[in-house]
């Protein structure tokens, strides 16, 4: 599954309180590691709609925020009646970064940033900090964190509940919401030392853990995010 405020549209996602910054980290690992999960990876999915008055022409933006990560590899070109959007991938030792600059037929204009990489936590402070410096010269920085992790062995449901309630609990967060299927168990909290939050169903949080198992590859499949995971599970 899909964070469901990423899939509609990062228009249609809601900015509440202070921006993020790199000290989500910690309490993002300290959740983590409760679970007892082996790391494997890590997800930033970092946006900001851009200023008015720093709105310039697509293709000059798109070629600026490559520049500042040193990208110069082939650009995709999408134009339709809803909007208009530039990207371009690089990919670097299994770590993956893409660039999104999308403008909406309203005339908003966003620059998304995206990074994968599958060499467990390794590097996420300083992408993130990297991604927010370059996205705060164009306006307010919304950042989403997705930790990543495996277990070998198989949970039933109540170790998978037993599981999410240890990462949030990790960090004091208090659960908000919760979806619990045959496939996995989603849980999303608030908690006092994430500063960053986004709305759903009418509540503020700001942690989210997921537990799925995975029969392809036997094993248990754990995720960590904030303020939402923007993976799929």
């Amino acid at each position: 599954m899909r964070n469901i405020w990423w899939v509609v549209g990062i228009g249609a996602l809601i900015w509440v309180g202070a921006e993020a910054h790199a000290a989500v980290v910690k309490p993002l690992t300290t959740a983590f590691h409760a679970t007892g999960a082996k790391p494997s990876g890590y997800s930033l999915n970092d946006w900001t709609r851009v200023a008015p008055q720093k709105a310039q022409n697509l293709s000059a933006l798109a070629d600026q925020v490559a520049g500042e990560l040193h990208m110069q590899g082939p650009q995709a070109f999408v134009n339709n009646p809803s909007y208009q959007k530039i990207s371009e991938t690089k990919k670097v030792a299994g770590i993956v970064t893409q660039i999104i600059v999308e403008r909406l037929s309203s005339g908003d204009t966003y620059v998304v940033l995206d990074r994968t990489s599958p060499d467990g936590f390794q590097g996420l402070p300083e992408s993130q900090t990297l991604f927010r410096h370059i996205l705060a010269g164009y306006g307010r920085v919304h950042q989403d964190v997705n930790l990543e992790g495996v277990l070998p062995n198989r949970l039933n449901t109540a170790q998978q509940q037993r599981l999410v309630n240890q990462a949030l609990s990790a960090v004091d967060a208090k659960t908000l919401n919760g979806i619990t299927t045959a496939g996995y168990i989603s849980d999303a909290g608030h908690s006092p030392f994430i500063s960053q939050s986004d709305a759903l169903d009418g509540h503020q949080v700001n942690v989210q853990v997921a537990v799925s198992y995975n029969g392809y590859m036997h094993q248990t499949q754990v995720y960590v995010g904030s303020p939402l995971i923007t993976v799929t599970y």
